[in-house]
């Protein structure tokens, strides 16, 4: 009997890639671009979320029309590493909006 395509059984945390030092790859299939990430640095933007879960959190930076992007874990090996260039997090920016509101006097 074949087996069902059901949901995954379990939650692959950020975290357990950092244990093992492998890297995130995200693909936007639109326009063909990929990045690769540091598992530390997505924790800090997205919190310690499933693998998986990035594919909706995550838009490609040319175009937010440009559907779900590839998520793929990876350890690279001797040949991918030479020449791998690998995005770090510099700031985060948060922009601040006043809300007013008016009293009665």
């Amino acid at each position: 009997m074949p087996e069902t395509y059901g949901p995954k059984g379990r939650v692959y945390p950020l975290s357990a890639l950092n244990d093992t030092m492998r890297l995130v790859r995200i693909r936007c299939p639109y326009c063909e671009r990929q990045h690769c990430y540091q598992p530390s640095d997505l924790i800090q933007i997205f919190g310690d979320v499933d693998v998986d879960s990035l594919m909706e959190r995550m838009k490609c930076e040319h175009g937010r029309d440009h559907g779900r992007l590839e998520v793929e874990a990876f350890a690279p090996t001797g040949r991918e590493a030479v020449g791998l260039r690998i995005r770090r997090l510099v700031a985060i920016k948060i922009n601040r909006v006043p809300v007013w509101r008016e009293d009665a006097a």
